[in-house]
């Protein structure tokens, strides 16, 4: 069904106007012709006919007027020429109209809007506690405390060489974040505008309370202490399959490629953007960058007949697709000594790869470890090894397995009771070299390049590994979702290492608030997310990263934008670059109890990223991953398990819901630049943040969108010829003009020539002068007699008027000869007309005196 637009509504008032134009006219001369009598005014009949050949009816009814039959040529074209003009400005009319739509598009130049704060109504929303003013906190040290970077707290140590003490003086660790250090890691947004966050501007989404005895200068304290902020995870609501860019309360999630910006969300006024707006912000963006690695490996196992009913996997075996047989027996190697630059995670992943094939072939005694390591390969491509579901932990009928145990493939340790022997004899390997999961431990850490006894700096980046059991497929190759019992399923098996990294990226805002929307959150959406690109090195943000010379186990790493002013600051590492990965160690992810800190962008991205390769909670206070719950979720893992370059996203996505469930962004454009709450104090300053009045409204440029109206230029098409054609007319109507040969004093003269009421009042009364005379002057000799057409001359012959091509008199007054008739002398033609094709030659007709008889009766003559 066409939908009516501004153009059609238009084009069918033209036709319905055209329709009653062509119509009222011509009706009008029915009604004109139902009152006239045979007898009227001269004048009148003049009116009368001037109607009836503005008409058409002379058309209608093939009237001599309409005739073409011994017309002049040029008569007879520029007679056609009219209704043909005529008709094409009327198509015109009606289909120049069409073309016309309503629009609702951008404005040409940026306009100030007020922006105000904009709530999220979702889960995020209402299951996101408010923020408090407590500020963050920071417990250095791993098995006992240390001074932190910054403070003064006096701590001694004693001990022994198998115990040791810390003693801190007046039991007084202040955990406050120094305000220097503060103002350090936010410098950089001087050179930033508004929108980009720092590291003090990210904040864990769920948060606990605990208490101090000390000098924390907590506002309300209790007797029991002063009381601190610590982080904290709940789970609020699963994201990973959204595929979409999106706003939820302090960020905009990306779970198209991965990956978080931190933003509390402002937006136009309420009607500073009626019909929506357009913006671009710079965010600050944390996201994820993972390599994996097919280890060439995978799982096969068939579905007995019960098989659906009791979730029991029958003829479980290791298939050799080349990562034994093809193994390279060269120990590989991987730089992470400039892992800013190159963290080679694709390297670290084949590496981590590289030594589980390696350790679970010396337990199947397909390899040895020495002497002569790798003396043989006793593996071809295409070998079924038998094992148990509790060997390799990772085998799934409906769903993946992410796991940080690398020994998952092939446990050594693995329990085998004599029934799961007499079942499966063939999976009782001989592990002649004593491989146990202890060996499979140091994957771990050669994957991530850096432990908890290196130091904390800007190369020691925090990566995670873990191996990743794809979702089953059909052996056949069939994409099928019906489990059937006697069919053959397979699972890859990958090495994967995952990253953080954090940028600024250009992040374009659409804001439209409709009946559907209204004025809530919905209303907002991210249209594009792109990597703000940068002229030269020069002009690249500067990203600094603590360090302060103790270990990663010691120390939660503060890091941010850099004012270039404060590049060569204590226990600080810079790098110009467009990116900054992430520094960082170990961490856990849990929702049964909460954090000693508040350190979210440190601590909670930590977490965060060891979440994704800890597994499933046993607690159930996260989200199943698996898609062993979730039918959809399985068919997209199934498919994204195809392949290494796909297998990477899982990690992403599983990265970006928990990082939209953990963290939330505080920066927006009318949160202004205030450090955060509840600094240690310095010498002589004050512990004031509130430098200024928060303003609850800021002034943004937004391309406003406004309602304008456009055309389509195809149904312009009959009004460029209507105006092709009135250009034509228009040129000759000056030549004419110009040669004087179409002035109004001779349409004048051809009026009063062609007058019918003239003529009938020559035909009715021959001896009034002045037929030709001006219109007011023939009005009031002739023009008002009665002229009846049903009779003719009354008196005797009359001489008519001769060629108005010949005459030139202005008056057109003639004088009378004798007996009144008229002297036509001086307009006598002596030679042609113009043009012979007007007919006869100039000269005079004698019309008989008749008097007495109508015409009716001479017709019977």
């Amino acid at each position: 069904m066409v939908s009516l637009t501004i153009g059609y509504v238009s084009g069918i008032i033209a036709a319905a106007v055209f329709v009653v134009q062509f119509l009222f006219p011509n009706m009008l001369i029915i009604v004109l012709i139902g009152w006239l009598k045979s007898e009227h005014s001269l004048v009148t009949w003049s009116v009368v006919e001037r109607n009836l050949l503005s008409s058409n009816w002379p058309l209608f009814l093939g009237a001599d007027s309409a005739a073409g039959t011994g017309v002049d040529r040029r008569i007879r074209l520029l007679t056609w020429l009219k209704p043909l003009a005529m008709g094409v400005v009327a198509v015109a009319a009606v289909v120049t109209p069409l073309g016309l739509y309503d629009d609702i598009a951008p404005s040409k130049e940026p306009q100030p809007v007020p922006f105000v704060y904009m709530a999220d109504a979702g889960p995020m929303g209402y299951g996101t506690p408010p923020r408090s003013d407590l500020g963050f906190t920071r417990i250095c040290g791993a098995t006992l405390p240390v001074q932190c970077p910054g403070t003064t707290v006096a701590i001694t140590y004693s001990g022994n060489d198998t115990y040791m003490e810390a003693n801190i003086t007046n039991d007084d660790y202040d955990m406050r974040i120094p305000r220097e250090l503060a103002e350090l890691y936010q410098s950089g947004l001087a050179q930033q505008p508004q929108s980009v966050s720092s590291f003090f501007d990210i904040q864990s989404r769920q948060y606990s309370f605990q208490t101090q005895q000390g000098a924390l200068g907590t506002p309300g304290a209790t007797s029991g202490g002063d009381k601190y902020i610590v982080d904290a995870f709940r789970y609020l609501m699963n994201m990973v399959l959204n595929d979409a860019i999106e706003p939820i309360e302090g960020l905009v999630v990306d779970t198209v490629t991965g990956g978080v910006g931190f933003r509390n969300h402002t937006v136009p006024a309420p009607g500073g953007a009626t019909l929506g707006a357009e913006w671009t912000e710079d965010l600050l963006w944390i996201e994820p960058e993972t390599a994996c690695v097919d280890t060439n490996v995978s799982v096969e196992f068939s579905i007995t007949s019960n098989g659906l009913y009791s979730n029991e996997l029958a003829n479980i075996s290791l298939v050799d697709n080349g990562g034994f047989a093809n193994l390279v027996p060269k120990y590989p190697r991987v730089n992470v000594t400039n892992s800013q630059v190159d963290p080679d995670l694709q390297g670290r992943a084949y590496k981590a790869a590289w030594m589980v094939n390696a350790y679970t072939m010396m337990v199947m005694n397909l390899t040895r470890p020495n002497p002569n390591a790798f003396g043989y390969l006793n593996s071809k491509v295409g070998n079924k090894y038998p094992v148990t579901s509790d060997q390799t932990m990772g085998v799934r009928l409906n769903g993946i397995y992410i796991t940080s145990s690398w020994f998952s493939l092939l446990d050594p340790d693995a329990y085998l009771s004599n029934y799961t022997l007499a079942d499966v004899p063939a999976a009782n390997y001989s592990n002649p070299w004593g491989i146990t999961a202890y060996n499979y431990s140091d994957i771990a850490l050669i994957c991530s390049g850096a432990g908890a006894k290196d130091l904390a700096n800007l190369t020691n980046i925090h990566v995670a590994c873990g191996l990743v059991f794809g979702a089953a497929r059909r052996l056949d190759g069939s994409k099928s979702l019906v489990l059937e019992p006697d069919t053959w399923w397979t699972q890859p098996v990958y090495s994967c290492a995952s990253a953080m990294k954090a940028s600024i990226k250009q992040v374009r805002f659409r804001y439209n608030a409709t009946e559907l929307t209204g004025d809530t959150l919905k209303a907002l959406t991210v249209t594009n997310v792109t990597d703000k690109m940068y002229p030269d090195q020069k002009s690249m943000p500067l990203w600094g990263v603590e360090s302060p010379a103790l270990e990663l186990a010691d120390v939660p790493q503060l890091w941010g934008l850099i004012s270039p002013e404060r590049e060569d600051s204590v226990n600080l590492s810079t790098i110009r670059s467009p990116r900054l990965y992430l520094p960082g160690f170990a961490g856990v992810l849990t929702g049964t109890s909460p954090g000693q800190e508040n350190l979210p962008a440190a601590d909670g991205l930590t977490d965060v990223l060891a979440g994704v390769y800890q597994g499933s909670s046993s607690t159930g206070d996260m989200a199943d991953y698996t898609g062993t719950a979730n039918m959809a979720m399985y068919a997209r893992w199934r498919d994204l398990s195809s392949s290494a370059t796909t297998m990477k996203k899982i990690p992403n996505f599983i990265w970006t819901d928990l990082a939209a469930n953990m963290l939330i962004g505080t920066r927006s454009w009318i949160s202004g630049s205030d450090l955060p709450g509840n600094l240690q104090k310095r010498d002589g300053v004050g512990n004031n943040n509130n430098t200024a009045t928060k303003e609850h409204q800021a002034t943004v440029p937004v391309t406003l969108y406004e309602r304008r109206i456009r055309y389509h230029w195809t149904f312009a098409i009959p009004a460029f010829m209507a105006l092709a054609l009135f250009l034509l007319v228009l040129s000759a109507t000056v030549i004419a003009m110009l040669s004087r040969r179409g002035v109004p004093e001779k349409v004048r003269h051809y009026l009063h020539h062609l007058s019918s009421g003239r003529l009938l009042g020559i035909l009715q009364y021959p001896d009034e002068r002045g037929s030709l005379a001006p219109t007011k002057e023939w009005i009031a000799r002739v023009g008002t007699k009665p002229g009846d057409l049903n009779k003719c001359a009354r008196d005797s012959d009359v001489d008519l008027a001769a060629s108005p091509s010949n005459y030139q008199h202005h008056g057109m007054i003639m004088p009378e000869k004798q007996d009144s008739v008229a002297d036509t002398s001086e307009v006598r033609p002596d030679g042609k007309e113009e043009t012979d094709d007007h007919g006869s030659r100039g000269g005079y007709m004698r019309v008989p005196n008749n008097a007495g008889e109508s015409c009716d009766d001479r017709r019977e003559m």
